[in-house]
């Protein structure tokens, strides 16, 4: 079978790429059939690029709009980190831009994560590193990359300095493709071979000669064909000049093999469906179809977007909170609660429970619906409806010495 290693020539006739050395025979290619086959064999892993990137662009949306909270005692520079990590990075970028960017590296970069550094006061998304593993050691980092260049951090760094952000099984979907790939490429192209087939353009040119001849008259035939028929059927704007005995007709199309458009819009969907079951999206994500959207949305949340979460606030937690920080309550939490969008009017009974109930303060709950914090008496402190009582049915905001008293009156 024939590779694109093997010879690659030209419309000149020059060879643009040779057999490896020692290779023994292979088929001649030329430049236009080398691509071809490129290009049909790519046809699938494409579509998964594109699924791919849309996935992220999900995550990446999602991420931007959960802020990272640093809560509990025993963290001094809470302040500092929480403006670190939701408003102002480092002087180049903004919180926005620094995610998004983060997320990227996480999914796309050649390490398959991404190394935030500390340094000087400023939190640097680094471009390029260099690990050096020690089994029962701290990694190593050297020769840490920022903005291109080494010399914004000159020394080397250990594991413990850093903050990486992997995501678990980031490249399921790519094994599995590498796995299934042979069989997938195989429909793609019998696909698009049965696409081209069904739609391409085909001319019968009837002769008045007979199959025998010389080779003068054949040469004459063949050169007729290549510069006359050949540049009129494939031109816009064209003539073709036919001799007495000649007849130029359009073939018949055979449409007997079937819906070939339809046979690669479903290569497309399976390959849609692939990446979506691999990185846990709802695959009608990918699709634009809002069916039953509230249920896909949670579903979204759940198993795309709380991992990646999760990942991120673990890592925090884990390099800026101290053992005694943590056992005294400390904690660093990315709040996904901000990824969907909040209507006021339609969650106004929803938020009058959450306060009745003392679940969230007034404060909380403006925060969650996007508006500024109020410095009001009462703003802080967790409230509770009348009518909640307590299972033997008193009222959980009776103050006791009232309760004994008027017991003793009576």
């Amino acid at each position: 079978m024939a590779t694109i290693g093997s010879t690659v020539i030209d419309f000149l006739g020059n060879v643009m790429l040779g057999p490896e050395p020692g290779a023994q025979g292979g088929e001649v290619l030329t430049l236009a059939e080398a691509r071809e086959r490129f290009d049909r064999s790519r046809a699938l892993y494409d579509w998964m690029l594109v699924a791919e990137h849309t996935v992220v662009g999900y995550i990446i949306a999602g991420m931007q709009r959960s802020p990272i909270r640093i809560r509990g005692s025993g963290y001094a520079e809470r302040d500092e980190a929480e403006w670190l990590w939701n408003v102002r990075p480092n002087p180049n970028q903004s919180h926005s831009e620094f995610v998004a960017r983060l997320v990227d590296r996480m999914y796309f970069a050649p390490q398959r994560c991404a190394l935030v550094v500390p340094h000087r006061g400023c939190l640097w998304l680094a471009d390029g590193w260099t690990e050096e593993k020690t089994p029962g050691r701290p990694t190593r980092y050297v020769n840490v990359s920022v903005e291109g260049s080494t010399e914004v951090v000159r020394r080397t760094l250990t594991a413990d300095e850093v903050f990486v952000f992997r995501v678990p099984e980031t490249s399921r979907w790519r094994s599995l493709m590498a796995a299934m790939g042979g069989a997938y490429a195989e429909m793609a192209r019998s696909a698009a071979d049965a696409f081209g087939d069904k739609n391409a353009e085909r001319w019968l040119l009837e002769m008045d000669v007979s199959l025998s001849g010389t080779q003068t008259q054949q040469d004459k035939i063949n050169a007729y064909l290549k510069d006359a028929v050949g540049p009129f059927v494939k031109g816009s704007d064209a003539a073709l000049p036919l001799y007495k005995g000649m007849q130029l007709k359009r073939a018949e199309a055979d449409y007997s093999g079937g819906e070939s458009t339809l046979d690669v819009v479903q290569i497309r969907q399976e390959a849609f469906q692939i990446v979506a079951n691999c990185m846990r999206i709802p695959v009608s994500f990918l699709e634009g179809n809002v069916n039953n959207f509230e249920t896909v949305f949670e579903s979204f949340l759940a198993f795309c977007i709380d991992p990646v979460a999760k990942a991120v606030e673990d890592e925090i937690a884990a390099k800026s909170l101290t053992q005694g920080a943590w056992s005294a309550g400390a904690s660093a939490r990315v709040d996904t609660s901000h990824v969907r969008h909040v209507d006021l009017f339609a969650v106004a009974d929803k938020v009058e429970k959450l306060v009745g109930s003392s679940i969230d303060t007034p404060n909380e709950i403006r925060t969650f619906t996007g508006q500024e914090r109020v410095d009001a008496p009462g703003m802080d402190e967790y409230q509770m409806t009348k009518n909640h009582e307590t299972a033997t049915g008193g009222d959980l905001h009776a103050n006791p010495a009232s309760a004994d008293a008027a017991d003793g009156e009576r």
